[in-house]
């Protein structure tokens, strides 16, 4: 098979490391945690997410106080000029995927449930913080410039459509777990670049932050 000549990612749309201090909210964080935990147990899929943006619609939960208390106290967090707003937490007791499924976001709020013809004229800018104590957060994401890259689109899921033939721009960015009340995330442009988070044994416990821009100047 001939290797596929592919462009990379321009340097500023790399997965930037991210450390934030959150002493503020330490004591929300673990109320959070502690529901999104109840909620996974009794999950037959042990995973359970607050999503505000998905309110109303079926299998989605809404009677998460401890949540709606963690959004209404850091609804927003700034950095590098960026002021990303509270998107969704989510926890997961066990694994949930195993094998990197690369893919753009189409929104901020979901991820998921954007506009994919706009795709190309806004940036989705991502923070992604690891609100575990106990375990890491892996995100594979590809070295390549998904403009230059076959794509499909299923719905608002946009997908690399062949990920075997760029195996090789495969890379990985750790998230360390939060240690006291200092959290790591990684901030990125979640609609130009190739990406799959992905659970150890142990799940995952996460809060996603991001914000739209139009003409593709949000990341400097």
């Amino acid at each position: 098979m001939s290797r596929q000549l592919v462009a990379p990612l321009e340097r500023r749309l790399l997965p930037r490391p991210v450390e934030l201090d959150l002493e503020s909210v330490a004591g929300v964080i673990t109320a959070a945690e502690d529901e999104l935990r109840l909620g996974a147990i009794a999950d037959e899929n042990r995973c359970c997410g607050y999503f505000p943006a998905l309110a109303g619609m079926s299998g989605i939960r809404t009677e998460l106080p401890a949540c709606c208390a963690f959004a209404e106290a850091l609804p927003s967090i700034p950095h590098a000029g960026v002021i990303y707003g509270f998107n969704f937490l989510r926890l997961s007791l066990v694994c949930q995927s195993a094998d990197p499924a690369f893919h753009l976001d189409s929104d901020a709020a979901t991820a998921l449930t954007g506009d994919t013809d706009s795709l190309n004229q806004r940036d989705v800018l991502r923070l992604l913080l690891n609100l575990s104590g106990r375990v890491e957060r892996v995100l594979h994401y590809l070295d390549v410039d998904p403009q230059g890259t076959n794509l499909v689109a299923e719905g608002s899921y946009v997908r690399a459509k062949d990920p075997e033939r760029l195996r090789t721009h495969a890379r990985v960015a750790v998230i360390p777990p939060r240690v006291g009340t200092t959290v790591h995330g990684l901030a990125f442009a979640s609609n130009r670049v190739l990406h799959s988070g992905l659970d150890g044994e142990r799940g995952h416990f996460i809060a996603a932050y991001g914000m739209e821009t139009t003409g593709g100047d949000g990341i400097g």
